[in-house]
């Protein structure tokens, strides 16, 4: 499109004034998409238009789609190319790149989430251990326009909130530095781009042995990751679990022999690794829940509702989520917000399941609302009554029953992660009977 062929051409006078220099090259990218406005002079749909009627298209780089729903590049010049990617349903991880340049949101909009690693200890070029730390969350809309850096500078993730969503990129090929790490929460970087023949065959042995049950699966799986090295033996331990699993690492841990299969893999794996295996179950739960999640969004299209979903997804923070809610409805007290969506969710059911609803949450009645209202905001169990119901308004929850709620709630895949500071059992908002 002569659009993002004149676009191409203003990007590649510039940058070349900078002498090709890869650390200008992001401010380049961004001041060119903040003064042409993309998202303001093209209808992407236009863009399909005119793939379904070209006979020929610039060299597309990622020809398999394997980053957008699909990516086509727009402008391939020597040194970077101009993209669009369009996504339904996708959810990027927590990553880094190993290019630069920026992107400006053509169509819908994103939850953009910043991150930051604190390496503790290297355990090859291609896997570390640390911590990783959520430092900034916004809602990025039609027209925004962020820069990429290379490596750990920018870790980051996209949730996009409308279905469609698409964002037109301009980005080097590759920049030099090392892997473009994948961060899985709250303690790996990995390089998910390395390929380990041998590796790789293991895994998929575990898979087979547990796929059809074989007598010696254990003890076989058990050999290998005591004597792997630590890298391999996450895989393999990442497999087991996703294989032993029954609606979840979280069910697979209720029950008690894959519970103790699973211990008893991760115990033959400390002969050899010693407490770093203990950096592991946390790191698999999260993937858990963060599966779960990202499943549901496919079954949520309502734009507040799949806003919500992201905020579960991405903040680990009680009052973080009340401040972006807040942010998103002003109008509004934001633990009110919150419980009118978890109820607008637990009534829509989802065609074939057996879950309860589209929240997998069972019994979303009154006293289930109350009670996640008090936790959100901290109150009594008496002061949010006479919050929703005035000063007449009495509670009558019994006792037993707020403790129960509120553990399930505590404990859900959908809020633990908000409420992950409460303790793990005998917590219950204060009553306050009024």
């Amino acid at each position: 499109m002569q659009f993002f062929e004149d676009l191409g051409a203003l990007v590649e006078r510039r940058w070349r004034s900078e002498n090709y220099d890869e650390d200008a090259f992001p401010a380049v990218a961004s001041e060119a998409l903040e003064e042409t406005t993309p998202s303001e002079q093209i209808d992407p749909w236009d863009i399909v238009r005119w793939v379904h009627h070209s006979t020929a298209l610039p060299s597309q780089p990622d020809l398999p789609g394997t980053f957008g729903n699909p990516p086509i590049t727009l402008y391939a010049g020597p040194r970077f190319h101009i993209d669009i990617y369009f996504w339904l349903d996708g959810t990027t991880s927590i990553h880094q790149h190993r290019f630069c340049g920026a992107f400006q949101v053509a169509l819908g909009s994103s939850l953009h989430s910043r991150y930051s690693f604190h390496q503790e200890r290297e355990i090859n070029a291609r896997f570390s251990v640390g911590k990783i730390a959520l430092e900034r969350v916004e809602l990025l809309n039609k027209g925004d326009t962020r820069r990429i850096l290379p490596g750990p500078d920018f870790i980051h993730s996209l949730f996009h909130l409308d279905r469609p969503s698409a964002t037109i990129t301009i980005r080097t090929y590759e920049t030099p530095g090392g892997p473009q790490f994948k961060y899985l929460k709250p303690h790996f970087a990995i390089d998910p781009f390395f390929a380990d023949a041998l590796a790789i065959r293991k895994v998929q042995t575990v898979s087979l042995l547990l796929g059809m049950d074989h007598p010696e699966a254990d003890s076989l799986i058990g050999d290998l990751v005591s004597t792997s090295d630590f890298q391999t033996t996450f895989s393999v331990l990442q497999t087991a679990a996703h294989r032993l699993k029954d609606g979840g690492l979280e069910s697979m841990f209720h029950l008690d022999t894959r519970r103790r299969r699973f211990n008893d893999l991760l115990d033959r794996a400390r002969t050899a690794h010693g407490s770093l295996v203990d950096l592991i179950p946390p790191v698999l739960e999260e993937e858990n829940r963060q599966n779960n999640l990202t499943s549901r969004r496919v079954q949520i299209t309502g734009e507040d509702h799949r806003f919500f979903l992201a905020l579960l997804l991405n903040v680990h923070s009680r009052t973080h989520v009340l401040e972006l809610v807040k942010q998103r409805v002003p109008d509004r007290d934001p633990v009110d917000t919150i419980t009118d969506w978890v109820e607008e969710l637990s009534n829509i059911k989802v065609f074939g399941s057996s879950e309860p609803n589209v929240l997998g949450i069972d019994n979303v009645d009154e006293d289930y609302l109350l009670v996640l209202a008090s936790m959100l905001d901290g109150s009594a169990i008496g002061e949010r009554s006479m919050a929703v119901g005035g000063a007449d308004s009495i509670n009558t929850v019994p006792e037993t029953r707020v403790a129960g709620i509120s553990e399930s709630i505590r404990n859900s895949i959908l809020f633990k992660s908000i409420f992950h500071d409460m303790p793990a059992t005998g917590w219950s908002p204060p009553l306050q009977r009024l």
